[in-house]
């Protein structure tokens, strides 16, 4: 089943927001505990990136639909704006923490907790469940497509439209070359996938064994010589899942370096201290999550003329006196590192989530 995610970059937008809740005017009681949400995440925007939603050609502002990212990374939008707009009729049920929705002959009803979306008496499972928060109610973005039967785009700038014109795809037209850096590598039984670019401006690339991969000079390479860091091109398939970041087919990579002699270490994260000295050199503390088993949750890095520090918005270079407390970095560094807790090294390249 698909998801629709914010995982940046890349996509996310408009969402379908929608004042939802009660028609009751207490407040309801939860018959079932909703998951978890991080409330480190601004409830309208993912990263850097804005969303915006469009309904049938017409924008909703935050407050007329605000959104939030559950669990997995999952865009969750309040239901009844948008269906209200979309021209259903919605009624809360609070002895069962219902919500129903009519439109003509089409019914359709949820539950609070309970991933068991009704349509037509069938029973659709997405894998993410209604939930309430601030008095209203939240479902999952794949709810109007899965379920509704309506049209979902989403674009890399972060507009999100729902359509109630016939359905024509389950995926999002995008450009077909994507240039940056490569900020996560996974590994599969057959194949694999890499992040390029972060969350909110990057995309996720799937690597099977028909992906060409090849150096600058055309030498066939293979996903094992990828590496963290790694500056390439990416030529990918023309559809590309409405996730967060969008996820699409490599065609073809061309990475335009050399690969290090020895694997780049990575951690993704938040500037914690910048701290220049008087030799020339900043000083940088990185706390959040290690991208590869050898490296490190809290890393401090020296960063100094060779270091690239690159945005991922638009791929251009950042000054070293421009990087700040709080800004959101994926940090590169060799495998030489001081026996301190925590560890000390030298920044290869510092990508800014911008």
């Amino acid at each position: 089943m698909k998801q629709f995610k914010v995982l940046g970059a890349v996509l996310a937008g408009a969402l379908i927001a929608a004042n939802v809740v009660s028609a009751a005017p207490s407040e309801p009681v939860p018959v079932v505990k909703p998951m978890p949400i991080s409330a480190s995440i601004p409830q309208d925007s993912y990263g850097s990136l804005k969303f915006n939603l469009v309904i049938n050609g017409k924008g909703f502002s935050p407050d007329e639909a605000s959104l939030y990212v559950g669990a997995n990374n999952t865009i969750m939008v309040p239901i009844r704006a948008a269906a209200e707009a979309l021209g259903y009729n919605l009624t809360w049920m609070p002895t069962t923490q219902s919500l129903e929705l009519i439109k003509g002959n089409q019914f359709l009803t949820l539950q609070i907790g309970q991933d068991k979306y009704s349509f037509a008496k069938m029973l659709i499972q997405l894998e993410v469940t209604p939930e309430l928060k601030n008095e209203k109610t939240y479902v999952p973005l794949s709810f109007f497509e899965e379920v509704m039967k309506l049209q979902v785009t989403a674009s890399p700038t972060g507009t999100i439209t729902i359509s109630s014109q016939q359905q024509g795809g389950e995926e999002a037209v995008s450009d077909t070359t994507k240039q940056g850096t490569i900020t996560s590598i996974t590994y599969r039984e057959n194949g694999g996938e890499i992040g390029v670019n972060g969350y909110a401006h990057g995309v996720r690339l799937n690597i099977s064994n028909e992906t060409e991969i090849v150096s600058s000079d055309n030498q066939k390479l293979k996903l094992a010589d990828l590496q963290l860091g790694m500056s390439i091109t990416a030529e990918h398939s023309m559809v590309m899942a409405m996730s967060m970041p969008p996820m699409t087919n490599a065609k073809k990579i061309i990475v335009k370096e050399a690969p290090a002699a020895q694997q780049s270490l990575g951690t993704t994260g938040v500037i914690e201290e910048v701290t220049p000295s008087e030799e020339g050199t900043t000083r940088l503390v990185v706390k959040g999550t290690k991208l590869s088993d050898n490296s490190f949750e809290t890393i401090v890095l020296n960063v100094s003329n060779t270091t690239a520090i690159i945005g991922t918005k638009d791929n251009q270079p950042i000054a070293v006196d421009q990087l700040k407390q709080g800004d959101k970095v994926f940090a590169f560094y060799g495998p030489i590192l001081t026996k301190s807790l925590p560890p000390i090294g030298q920044a290869v390249k510092i990508v800014v989530e911008n």
